[in-house]
């Protein structure tokens, strides 16, 4: 099992009164405020881990319990872009048509299987006297409660106006068995409800432009070095890579560069070519879409991808 997101991904906890992805396709905030302060942070593909709120509104067996896990776009929305009628219809006889109103749009979720407290996962982050500024800014896990929260026994649940879930998704399985390598962690596409628009995608071969060796701690050895690779996918390269080196120091040489990319009608298409690189590819496994070997062996596997070597 993983013990670490994907490089570049985020996790965050929110409190909230319950867990509804399937009619909420959504994470809201009731002042425009709070949705803003995240869009400052948050990335597409971050993670928030959702929370029962120590409030009367929330079932009390649901208090102060891990609910669920969504996966987000730092996209703001209104909570009528992606509601169910059901959904609207809820809040509206609860009286509640001006709550939770700014979003961002969920595109994948998990519902927990089991019962944990939030206080056991987020033992750094989570404080009960701080539950009302966490509800409304979020905050963000520390590395080692996100090891904690890959632990958690989860089933992956339909999110309203993003595809079903397919036959193989995860189910009451830890969390973590969602960034083994072989699983991948893609992203979505398909008709939404949200103005998100799938098309021309690029999978990318990036290569660790610094002394991996040190950075990995691998011993050194005699003849051409092993260098580190990142497969992925992104529609936009530049932007990618520049989220990768956001974490290296400006003053450091070393920084992740694009070796090789080629492009594809649609995401979907992309990430089948990246899980048929990860599946054959005769290097090394990192963990997630890491990997480490020849230089030559990590270009002659992209190469030999379907819809690559006309490229």
């Amino acid at each position: 099992m993983s013990s670490a997101l994907p490089a570049g991904k985020k996790m965050w906890i929110r409190a909230f009164y319950g867990f509804g992805p399937e009619g909420d396709g959504y994470v809201g905030w009731s002042q425009e405020a709070g949705r803003n302060h995240i869009l400052k942070h948050i990335q597409d593909g971050d993670l928030i881990m959702i929370y029962g709120a120590g409030s009367v509104e929330t079932e009390k067996t649901l208090r102060s319990h891990v609910l669920g896990f969504v996966q987000v776009d730092a996209t703001p929305i209104r909570d009528v872009d992606k509601s169910s009628e059901d959904s609207l219809a809820w809040k509206k006889s609860r009286g509640w048509q001006e709550k939770w109103t700014y979003g961002i749009p969920v595109r994948r979720a998990w519902r927990v299987d089991e019962k944990v407290m939030i206080s056991t996962i987020a033992f750094k982050t989570y404080r009960p006297e701080a539950g009302q500024a966490i509800g409304v800014w979020g905050a963000e896990l520390q590395e080692e409660e996100i090891k904690q929260a890959l632990k958690i026994k989860v089933s992956e649940t339909n999110v309203f106006g993003e595809p079903p879930v397919t036959s193989d998704a995860l189910t009451n399985s830890p969390f973590g068995e969602e960034f083994k390598p072989t699983r991948g962690f893609p992203g979505t596409s398909g008709k939404r409800e949200a103005s998100y628009q799938d098309g021309e995608t690029f999978l990318y071969l990036a290569k660790y432009d610094g002394n991996a060796h040190a950075f990995l701690g691998k011993p050194k050895t005699f003849g051409p070095q092993p260098a580190a690779f990142k497969i992925g996918v992104s529609n936009d390269v530049k932007a990618r890579m520049a989220q990768l080196n956001s974490g290296i120091p400006p003053a450091a040489k070393a920084r992740w560069v694009p070796e090789m990319e080629a492009s594809f009608p649609d995401r979907k298409a992309a990430e089948n070519a990246e899980q048929l690189y990860k599946d054959n590819c005769k290097l090394e496994s990192l963990g997630g879409e890491f990997f480490w070997g020849k230089a030559e062996d990590a270009s002659k596997a992209f190469r030999s991808l379907p819809g690559v070597s006309r490229f």
